[in-house]
């Protein structure tokens, strides 16, 4: 006797669940860039530094950055840039994917 299963619904199940994970950190990296500017202790004369706020999303992962090469520089000086920023955004990523 012969057992023909279809599973072609489970790739949809696979894909839409690939979606929602996506959205998820898009939604995360877009609220990380404006808690990274809404927090920045620093003085921003030229803008240049909240402008280089950013992510990028793909399917390895959500990657937060600031683009200014001396944005280190000015938070190892005590200044707020993105780092605490970054550490609530892995919060909020891990109470959204880690039930």
């Amino acid at each position: 006797m012969d057992v023909d299963f279809d599973f072609s619904d489970v790739d949809d199940f696979f894909d839409e669940g690939d979606s929602e994970v996506l959205a998820g950190m898009e939604t995360e990296g877009k609220a990380f860039v404006e808690d990274a500017k809404r927090t920045g202790s620093y003085q921003d004369r030229t803008g240049h530094l909240r402008a280089s706020n950013g992510y990028e999303v793909d399917k390895s992962g959500l990657t937060l950055k600031n683009e200014a090469e001396y944005a280190s520089f000015v938070e190892s000086k005590g200044y707020e840039v993105a780092g605490s920023a970054a550490v609530r955004t892995e919060k909020r990523l891990k109470d959204r994917f880690e039930r």
